[in-house]
């Protein structure tokens, strides 16, 4: 069986499914998710390559390639949350908080090695990125499918004028 079609089959079911409902479905697929840097795309637009390969109304599974000392930006989910494996490589994922000003200030990093798998609450504002000399190529699960991503940015990038 090819990796989609076990993902079909794997979260075809799954209703408003909880953290370890989409951890267990990915987990689920494991004897197959070696394909999956064969659907990993380059970066276009963003600093890493994106490619959903799998979407229903509930959820969505996506490929994310961050290459070789890129990162994505501090974001959260939105309304989502999500699971994922990392197939490929290792990558840090900054875990955040925000200031009383709203600036995300980070809290947690967690190395991430191939074959581990990692959660993203409700809620959560984190920033995956891989700052070794190899590609990282990983398989997120989101439910409900990612709408209304919010990005962060620290204040050291924001510009301040004094007048």
């Amino acid at each position: 069986m090819m990796l989609i079609e076990a993902i079909e089959q794997s979260f075809c079911k799954l209703q408003e499914p909880s953290l370890e409902q989409l951890k267990s479905a990915l987990q689920s697929v494991n004897s197959l998710l070696h394909e999956v840097p064969d659907h990993k795309t380059e970066p276009l637009n963003l600093a890493y390559g994106r490619n959903v390969i799998y979407s229903t109304k509930e959820l969505e599974v996506i490929i994310i390639h961050i290459p070789a000392s890129a990162a994505t930006a501090i974001h959260n989910h939105g309304a989502s949350i999500g699971a994922a494996c990392l197939v490929q490589g290792h990558i840090v994922n900054s875990k955040f908080h925000l200031d009383t000003e709203g600036y995300p200030v980070v809290h947690s990093d967690d190395l991430i090695r191939t074959g581990d798998y990692f959660t993203a609450p409700k809620d959560q504002i984190h920033q995956l990125s891989n700052p070794f000399h190899e590609p990282a190529v990983s398989i997120h699960v989101y439910s409900p499918p990612l709408t209304d991503v919010h990005r962060y940015l620290p204040y050291s990038e924001v510009l301040d004028y004094v007048i």
